[in-house]
């Protein structure tokens, strides 16, 4: 991994590095399949993939769904934007540490604020950043297919290609426009019925592929419109076991790979709370943007991940 400059900041607790210890996004930098544009990487049988390669989500155990969040009229979003990347952010004092976060009305019944998800509700197989095809508001059904993490899908929890799989996808995935279904049929006749959505993330030239493979119950991922989304694994058996620490470094590597896939983005993190027995994380991050450092607020809720759980993470709005 790229090493990474030390930024100035002043947090108001600890920020301590972000643990690296785990996968979390596709590297897109090799060859994609021969029936795609040039796209992410990672071809089965490739040499050593980037800890940003393949992020590869599993079925979660199970766990009893605790309380959703709170959502409010309220809004608790950007701080900041400092005049040269050195600076830190300046502006109003990002969240308290015993606040939570009201959540735009808007995010009602989405993934941010239901129950726990269960084993029955399928997993997150990868969260693909497109590097290289910017803010684009569409993609095509092709260029899905041939996309890291879908054109090299490979099989809950064998961390291996024990069985090659051949993507069909139903049609173009647009920016605000919901899931488009796909099938993964693997050689040896396997089926994987499986959605996809395409996302903004905390680049705004960039934009991702959510994976999400469907469980028994059929249920689908809502995510709040307009917003940019970022996530990571944190592998942990239950969400009760997520620490501090954990959030932050999902909340860094989330941010940073929206930039570079393997995080050469450097992000600070403050304020980081594990809310509703690890259900829900939150926390405030601060990172370059084109010359100018920036800060805004993120709140996470957990999904089911291979060897772990997935935290999909969205941005609060600026406040008002």
């Amino acid at each position: 991994m790229s090493t990474q400059p030390t930024r100035p900041l002043e947090p108001t607790e600890p920020t301590d590095p972000a643990p690296r210890t785990h996968p979390t996004q596709h590297d897109p930098s090799a060859p994609l399949a021969s029936n795609a544009p040039p796209a992410s990487t990672g071809v089965h049988g490739a040499p050593s993939i980037p800890r940003s390669s393949l992020l590869r989500s599993g079925l979660a155990l199970g766990a009893g769904a605790v309380g959703a969040a709170i959502v409010g009229s309220g809004a608790v979003g950007t701080h900041a934007i400092g005049s040269d990347a050195g600076a830190a952010p300046v502006g109003p004092a990002p969240l308290a540490p015993a606040a939570r976060p009201a959540l735009p009305e808007e995010w009602k019944d989405t993934v941010l604020t239901q129950d726990l998800p269960s084993e029955q509700d399928g997993y997150i197989a990868c969260f693909t950043t497109l590097y290289i095809d910017g803010p684009v508001k569409s993609v095509s059904a092709k260029r899905i297919a041939g996309a890291d993490g879908i054109a090299n899908f490979m099989s809950q929890g064998t961390g291996s290609q024990s069985e090659g799989f051949t993507p069909h996808v139903s049609g173009p995935a647009r920016l605000d426009g919901g899931p488009v279904v796909l099938l993964l049929l693997g050689d040896a006749g396997s089926e994987v019925w499986a959605e996809v959505q395409l996302v903004r993330t905390a680049n705004p030239g960039a934009r991702a592929l959510l994976l999400h493979v469907l469980g028994s119950s059929g249920w689908s991922i809502a995510l709040p419109k307009g917003t940019p989304i970022v996530g990571d694994l944190i592998q942990k058996d239950s969400p009760g076991l997520v620490s501090k620490k954990d959030a932050r470094g999902a909340l860094a590597d989330g941010v940073s790979m929206s930039f570079h896939p393997d995080g050469d983005n450097p992000a600070r993190m403050d304020h980081v709370q594990v809310l509703d027995g690890g259900q829900h994380i939150t926390g405030g991050v601060s990172h370059p943007v084109s010359g100018d450092r920036v800060h805004h607020d993120w709140y996470g809720a957990a999904v089911g991940g291979d060897g772990g759980w997935f935290y999909l993470c969205a941005q609060l709005p600026d406040e008002s």
